[in-house]
């Protein structure tokens, strides 16, 4: 038996020098009997317990659930409003923390910041418009 048909053999070549033909087989080459393919599977959703349900969540899923950077976390964290805990190399968000953080979070409102800056900078592009010559 050569090389490439032994390889045949084990389902292992994806492609033969000849006709690039592409194989995978699922029977064991020592036995006549199909292996059944198994995958490594995580648990399925339905299993894991929501975010607001952990006593801790991962910072990066904190940082997804809030919609703020890693790096507010962290500054957070320094002025007292949210509680870090490091485990096994990990750092972790205290989940009540959070919830409290985006129970607190202000409705949006548009803002009228920069509205008397806006009307000086009309008035004065008015003026310069009219010494100008603009005016006819």
């Amino acid at each position: 038996m050569g090389f490439y048909t032994t390889l045949i053999s084990w389902g292992i070549l994806v492609s033969s020098i000849t006709g690039g033909a592409t194989m995978l087989s699922t029977k064991d080459p020592r036995s006549s009997t199909a292996v059944p393919r198994t995958r490594k599977t995580s648990p399925s959703k339905k299993d894991e317990l929501p975010w607001s349900e952990r006593p801790l969540v991962p910072l990066q899923l904190a940082s997804q659930v809030s919609g703020i950077s890693s790096t507010s976390i962290y500054r957070m964290a320094s002025q007292g409003r949210l509680v870090l805990r490091r485990v096994a190399g990990r750092v972790l968000v205290e989940t009540p923390g959070l919830v409290k953080l985006i129970g607190s979070a202000e409705p949006w409102a548009p803002s009228d910041r920069g509205k008397a800056a806006r009307a000086k900078r009309s008035e004065l592009a008015r003026a310069s418009w009219r010494t100008s010559g603009g005016a006819a």
